[in-house]
């Protein structure tokens, strides 16, 4: 299974990472922590990184079961 939030932030400009962030209701910094496989998402902020990955024309939705359920991703997946 891919990470699909590390493959949005592979492919997102700086602004798109921060808006997610935003619209996610969190930090860069921490989305940058669930991504790179050093934290997990709470239930709660995976329906809030899929909810807010809604909103970008052209980008590709993030799951919340993926962000839940996705414990095998990490840093060392290339």
């Amino acid at each position: 299974m891919t990470n699909e939030l590390l493959n949005w932030r592979r492919s997102s400009t700086k602004e798109e990472w921060l808006e997610l962030a935003r619209r996610a209701g969190t930090s860069a910094g921490y989305l940058n922590l669930v991504a790179y496989g050093y934290r997990n998402a709470s239930p709660r902020l995976a329906l809030s990184i899929e909810t807010a990955s809604q909103g970008f024309v052209g980008k590709e939705l993030i799951s919340k079961e993926g962000l839940v359920f996705n414990r095998g991703a990490s840093i060392n997946e290339s």
